[in-house]
C-alpha cells in the first residue's frame, strides 16, 4: 500500500492555510473550493481576475495564491505572481488547462509551482503545505524545530490522516521520485525529494549522510567509516565522501 504526505508540517500557530484563488471560470473555482475545503485548507476568496489580488491582499490576508495564467490578458497571472511573491513574500502556484505554452511565456515567472489541469489533490496539498512551510518566518521556524516533541508530519492512509512523531523517525531512503520514511513501527512512502524533506525536517537532529540517506543522529548505534549502523534497525547506511565532513562535525566525539 502506497502512503503519500498530505501535511508536511502543523503548526499551531499558523491554523489552517488560507488559500486565495484566482479564476474566472464558475465551475473550475467552485470546483477547487470545495477540493481544497476537504484537504484542510481554507479558501478566503475567489477573484476573476488577477488584478485584484493586490487590492485584496492589502485588507486581507492569504497564505498562498493559486492563479490562473489568464495568457491572453494584458495583466497575466505570470505578472501577479512575480509582483505578489516580490512585494508580499507570498508564494503563488500557477495553473493552466494547456500543457504546450511557449518556452517564453514562462522565462521570467518566479512562481513557486505550476502546475496542467486537471489538478491531482495529493500534488496539490503536498506542494501547497511546502510551499507555505518555507514562508515560515526564522522565528517560527526555530521554535518549531527546538520543540521536537510538537513536530510531526502527516500522511495519508485509509481515508485518514495519520500523524508520525519526527522522534520517531530513524532514517530516511530515496526511492526514484519518492522517499521511504522508516520509523519504530512502520514504512510510509511519500512522493517527494530528499532535498524536500531536508528542508522539512529539523537541521538540529537530523543529516544527510549519502545522496540516497537521511538519517536521525539520535537513532545511530555505531559508525565504522564509511558505514552507520542505525539502532533497533541494525541496518546499515553508508556515508557519502561528499557528507562525511559534515556528519562527524555534527557528534560528539571523544
Amino acid at each position: 500500500m502506497r502512503i503519500f504526505v498530505d501535511v508536511i508540517l502543523n503548526n499551531n500557530s499558523m491554523g489552517k492555510i488560507k488559500v486565495l484563488l484566482v479564476e474566472d471560470l464558475s465551475y473550475v473555482e467552485i470546483a477547487l473550493k470545495e477540493r481544497l475545503n476537504d484537504l484542510g485548507f481554507d479558501v478566503v476568496g475567489i477573484l476573476p481576475q488577477p488584478e485584484l489580488v493586490k487590492g485584496f491582499l492589502e485588507s486581507n490576508k492569504a497564505d498562498i495564491v493559486i492563479t490562473d495564467l489568464f495568457i491572453s490578458k494584458s495583466y497575466s497571472g505570470i505578472k501577479m505572481a512575480n509582483e505578489v511573491m516580490q512585494k508580499y513574500n507570498i508564494p503563488v502556484i500557477l495553473v493552466n488547462g494547456e500543457d504546450n505554452i511557449e518556452s517564453s511565456v514562462l522565462k521570467n515567472a518566479s512562481a513557486y509551482a505550476m502546475f496542467i489541469k486537471p489538478l491531482k489533490d495529493i500534488d496539490l496539498a503536498y506542494t501547497i503545505n511546502a510551499a507555505c512551510l518555507v514562508d515560515i518566518d526564522a522565528e517560527t521556524k526555530q521554535k518549531t524545530t527546538n520543540d521536537k516533541s510538537k513536530l510531526y508530519i502527516f500522511v495519508r492512509a485509509d481515508y485518514r490522516l495519520n500523524k508520525i512523531r519526527v522522534s520517531d523517525i530513524y532514517y530516511l531512503e530515496a526511492k526514484k521520485d519518492y522517499v521511504t520514511i522508516h520509523t519504530s513501527d512502520n514504512v510510509y512512502t511519500v512522493h517527494a525529494t530528499m532535498k524536500e524533506m531536508e528542508r522539512i525536517l529539523p537541521s538540529e537532529l537530523f543529516i544527510r549522510t549519502h545522496r540516497s540517506y537521511i538519517v536521525n543522529l539520535d537513532k545511530i548505534f555505531s559508525i565504522k567509516y564509511p558505514d552507520i549502523l542505525i539502532e533497533h534497525k541494525m541496518k546499515t547506511i553508508q556515508i557519502g565522501g561528499l557528507y562525511r565532513k559534515e556528519l562527524f562535525n555534527k557528534i560528539n566525539v571523544v
